[in-house]
């Protein structure tokens, strides 16, 4: 199915469901997270700009990852993920992570540290860390939800946020 949308120059184009929403998500601003992990001696650090909060009780978190994506099977198979928030002055770290390079390679590149939870930035960001409680098969992406175990809270100045295929911020910082 081909769905119509008019342009802003009022020129209509068919788009399928992808495309639209892909438009559509452009749209929506989003925070921009590190999520890192390790399995078996493999090692996952990607950027993400979709983390959702699912329940309080008990505390999960979302993630979705690109079955095709060389993290996919680390992060589904980890015990442990842990997601960093990054804030307005971090875009390079999160261009890293989203770099296709090995992900051992990005944390060296970014500054990192060993826990018994997984590699965990070095820097002074929140974060929490997760154990992995339920993935779930959504088409050509693998949903995870991680019950927080622990982490970190402290005041960012100006959240990194994705807009548009760009990198920005809040109004206000």
């Amino acid at each position: 199915m081909f769905i119509k949308y008019l342009l802003q120059n009022n020129v209509g184009e068919s788009l399928n469901e992808q495309d639209l929403l892909k438009l559509f998500m452009r749209q929506s601003a989003q925070q921009v997270y590190v999520v890192t992990a390790k399995y078996n001696n493999e090692y996952s650090a990607i950027t993400v700009s979709s983390a959702t909060s699912m329940s309080l009780d008990p505390p999960l978190m979302m993630i979705a990852i690109d079955k095709k994506s060389h993290n996919h099977d680390v992060l589904t198979k980890s015990d442990y993920f842990i997601i960093t928030l990054l804030y307005h002055k971090d875009e390079e770290i999160s261009k890293i992570m989203a770099d296709k390079i090995d992900a051992k390679e990005k944390l060296q590149k970014t500054g990192y540290k060993e826990t018994d939870y997984g590699p965990i930035l070095n820097i002074e960001r929140p974060y929490l860390i997760l154990s992995r409680y339920k993935v779930y098969d959504a088409g050509d992406h693998s949903i995870i939800l991680g019950k927080i175990l622990d982490g970190k809270i402290s005041n960012i100045d100006c959240p990194l946020v994705y807009y548009n295929r760009n990198y920005t911020t809040v109004k206000n910082c």
